[in-house]
């Protein structure tokens, strides 16, 4: 079952189980609610995943909101792990030195066979980012939340 919504509310602090977050298209300065939304959720959880295999472009926006995630769930004593950066994503955590902060991995699969997850420990958000073009010819974005129980 997919829902979709905006997230504004998280719940109560999980026992057990994986939050993934996958980011799916371009994400900059105009997502950063929504990113925060989805990033407050998470720290309700014991580990966090978040899936760049289909993100084409982050700023600094995405960088400061991952940082405070970490911290957050740091607080909360939750894992965090990056899964799936493409060479160019990845080159901007490695300008800013952040490769070394986080825990970066190649595919969500490898953490999902290392860990032994199933379908019932998983909880799943997609953040769907598109750069639109409106009759002024000025681009603009859409995003979309889709939830997966």
């Amino acid at each position: 079952m997919v829902e979709r919504h905006n997230l504004v509310q998280a719940p109560s602090v999980e026992s057990s189980g994986v939050f993934a977050i996958a980011l799916d298209g371009e994400f900059d300065i105009a997502e950063r609610a929504q990113l925060l939304g989805a990033f407050a959720e998470a720290t309700n959880w014991p580990l966090i995943i978040v899936d760049f295999e289909r993100t084409r472009y982050v700023d600094s926006t995405v960088l400061e909101c991952l940082v405070a995630l970490d911290r957050a769930a740091a607080k909360r004593n939750s894992k965090l792990i990056l899964v799936g950066l493409r060479p160019e994503i990845r080159r901007i955590f490695e300008i800013c030195d952040l490769q070394r902060h986080f825990d970066i991995r190649p595919q969500f699969t490898e953490v999902a066979t290392t860990l032994r997850l199933n379908g019932s420990d998983l909880h799943r958000v997609t953040l769907v980012a598109e750069p639109i073009r409106d009759v002024g010819d000025i681009e603009a974005h859409r995003t979309e939340v889709s939830r997966e129980f």
